[in-house]
């Protein structure tokens, strides 16, 4: 139970942890593709940053969404998050094995 000081902030709290992930999915984009721009060539490794960069932009829309929801009333039923969460959460698992692997080749 939250207490009444606590009402209407979990939308808020929803929103910020989904922007947070989104900000930091795009800021690995950003620096793989620095990385590889750095070095004046184009190579395979461009795609973990192209997929970073989809994956910020899909977290970014959801987490609107989701927030969104949230915040009206009565709220959403059923209140779990749909398949969205795990397949994002998935794509994020294997963006940093992916980014892991260019970054060592």
């Amino acid at each position: 139970m939250t207490s009444p000081s606590d009402a209407g902030l979990q939308a808020e709290r929803t929103g910020l942890a989904w922007s947070r992930t989104s900000l930091g999915v795009a800021g690995n984009a950003a620096l793989l593709a620095f990385r590889e721009l750095q070095q004046a060539q184009l190579t395979l490794a461009l795609i973990p940053a192209s997929l970073a960069l989809l994956i910020a932009i899909a977290t970014a829309v959801y987490g609107r969404r989701r927030t969104r929801a949230l915040r009206h009333s009565p709220l959403p039923v059923p209140l779990a998050p749909s398949r969205a969460v795990p397949l994002l959460g998935w794509s994020v698992a294997v963006l940093a094995v992916l980014s892991g692997i260019a970054l060592i080749v």
